[in-house]
């Protein structure tokens, strides 16, 4: 599976910092954390807490996009920082050809800001598949396909 999420997030990530993050190990729990805040974030709106008449407008489905993303951008961000400055092996057999996680700040922000749009791509096909078990949200994002 590591392959093929390295093949899916070298579309869009730092070489280098997906060079490091494939070495970690992190491209499947980042990954599944996307998709478990994004379904979480879909069942407080359209299941519980949040199905209610005052909470089902189109600007809330957007807060609740908002939050899943946000939540991601903090998750990626602190896990790029836990793991900056530590220095990972590039050949077992050679303990000197060892580098530094750190890619710098702005490689770890625009990773975040890529897993954050994941997050709320995910966020709209779970809402897609989800609205129809709500009694309050059936039409959000879209009325399509659910009329």
């Amino acid at each position: 599976m590591e392959e093929s999420l390295y093949n899916f997030y070298n579309l869009f990530v730092n070489g280098s910092l997906l060079e490091d993050l494939y070495q970690e190990e992190l491209l499947s729990p980042m990954t599944w954390t996307a998709i478990g805040i994004a379904f979480v974030v879909a069942v407080a709106f359209y299941i519980w807490p949040f199905n209610k008449v005052s909470f089902s407008g189109m600007s809330h489905w957007l807060l609740m996009t908002a939050v899943s993303s946000l939540l991601l951008f903090i998750i990626t961000l602190v896990t790029c920082y836990q793991k900056a400055n530590q220095d990972i092996l590039r050949d077992e057999a050679d303990t000197n050809q060892g580098t530094l996680f750190d890619q710098g700040i702005s490689v770890f922000l625009s990773y975040a800001f890529e897993m954050a749009l994941l997050t709320a791509l995910i966020f709209f096909i779970i809402s897609m598949i989800m609205k129809n078990f709500s009694k309050n949200a059936k039409h959000r994002p879209m009325l399509w396909p659910s009329k």
